[in-house]
C-alpha cells in the first residue's frame, strides 16, 4: 500500500511539472492537494524540516490559485525572466541557514546537499508563482544534482524518476521561453517602450 501511494504520488508531482509547463492553473491546484497529503505524512513520520518545506509550497500553490489565469495562453502572456542573481543569493543564504540551523538533525552523509535541493525547490516555487523563467532553471539544477546521486547509490528507480524530471523541466524551459520570445516579439511590433528600444 505504501508502495502504490508512494507511485501515486510520484506521478502527481511528474504531472504538476508537466502542467506547470503547460501553462495551467491546475498544477496550482494538484500542488495544495499533494501538498497537504505529504505535509500530513510527514508530520506523523516527525520529519520535521520535510514537513515545513510542504507547508511552505502549499501556501505558495494556494497563491498560484488564486494569482495565476484559468486560461493558459493568459499565463502564457505574463510569463517573465527577471535577473537570476537574487534568486541564487537566496538559495545560497537559504541552505547556508538550513545547514548550521538543522545539520545535526539531518542525519544525512550529504547534509549540505540535502539542504541545498530543498533551497533550490523553495525558491524555485515563489518563481513559478510569478511565472519567471528563472524557476526551471532552479528545477532543471535539482534534477541534475538528483541524477548523480541516483547513479553513485545504484537507486536506478530514483534515477528513473529523476530523469523523468528531467525532461519534464526541460520541456517546461523550452515552453516557457517560447512564449516569453513571443511575447517579446508581439510586443515590439506593438512599439512598447520597454521593447522598442
Amino acid at each position: 500500500m505504501d508502495q502504490i501511494f508512494t507511485i501515486v504520488i510520484i506521478i502527481a508531482n511528474i504531472l504538476t511539472v508537466f502542467l506547470a509547463a503547460r501553462g495551467s492553473r491546475w498544477t496550482w491546484i494538484f500542488g495544495v492537494v499533494t501538498g497537504l497529503i505529504l505535509c500530513y505524512n510527514f508530520f506523523t513520520g516527525s520529519l520535521y524540516l520535510s514537513f515545513a518545506f510542504q507547508v511552505y509550497s502549499t501556501v505558495a500553490a494556494v497563491v498560484g490559485v488564486f494569482s495565476w489565469k484559468k486560461k493558459t495562453e493568459d499565463n502564457k502572456r505574463s510569463i517573465c525572466w527577471g535577473n537570476p542573481v537574487w534568486p541564487l543569493l537566496v538559495v545560497i543564504a537559504l541552505t547556508a541557514s538550513v545547514y548550521f540551523l538543522d545539520a545535526k538533525v539531518l542525519h544525512s552523509n550529504l547534509p549540505m546537499i540535502d539542504c541545498l535541493i530543498p533551497s533550490l525547490q523553495a525558491v524555485a516555487t515563489f518563481l513559478m508563482v510569478k511565472k519567471d523563467i528563472n524557476a526551471w532553471m532552479m528545477y532543471l539544477i535539482c534534477d541534475c544534482i538528483y541524477i548523480p546521486l541516483g547513479i553513485i547509490s545504484h537507486d536506478y528507480k530514483w534515477l528513473f524518476i529523476s530523469a523523468c524530471f528531467l525532461a519534464t523541466a526541460t520541456y517546461g524551459t523550452i515552453s516557457f521561453i517560447k512564449a516569453w520570445k513571443k511575447m517579446r516579439s508581439q510586443r515590439c511590433e506593438r512599439g512598447d517602450d520597454e521593447y522598442s528600444a
